[in-house]
């Protein structure tokens, strides 16, 4: 959507179309991560988790910024971080929920 944005009322659709799809994150992974899982590790793999995320935010403007300097223009860098949400999205296809008979097995 940021390809497409030139003027103040798709900005402000993409700040709240975006503003959802991460509540809805938020949301979804406090239910996801302990079914998975389970509640006795959550604490530790969500702090792993926001350890990653704002490892990730504080790196992230880098290859924007390089892409601007080189390219002088954030539509290649954007194209081609569109490969991140679809690595993403093949993982949790992939991902397979741990037995919990196997787990109280052990």
């Amino acid at each position: 959507m940021l390809l497409v944005t030139n003027n103040f009322f798709m900005a402000i659709l993409f700040g709240i179309i975006w503003g959802t799809a991460n509540g809805l994150e938020r949301i979804s992974l406090n239910v996801i991560w302990p079914n998975y899982f389970g509640r006795k590790y959550s604490g530790s793999i969500n702090g792993v988790g926001v350890t990653m995320t704002v490892l990730c935010f504080s790196l992230g403007p880098l290859p924007f910024g390089v892409g601007f300097d080189l390219f002088h223009s954030y539509t290649p860098v954007l194209l081609v971080s569109l490969i991140f949400p679809v690595i993403g999205m093949v993982c949790a296809i992939l991902a397979k929920k741990p037995d919990k008979s196997e787990i109280l097995a052990k």
